[in-house]
């Protein structure tokens, strides 16, 4: 079971760390870049 924990907390560290990548690509004002922020603070908040 911790195995499982810390393979999930890893992947979301990883998925977090592309999206912030993926983030640069938009234009702040953009309603990708709010959906895509939104969703990064989201999985920020289950780690």
């Amino acid at each position: 079971m911790l195995h499982r924990e810390e393979n999930m907390k890893k992947w979301k560290v990883e998925q977090i760390n592309y999206f912030r990548k993926y983030l640069s690509s938009f234009h702040e004002a953009s309603k990708e870049y709010k959906l895509l922020k939104k969703g990064i603070e989201e999985l920020e908040r289950t780690i």
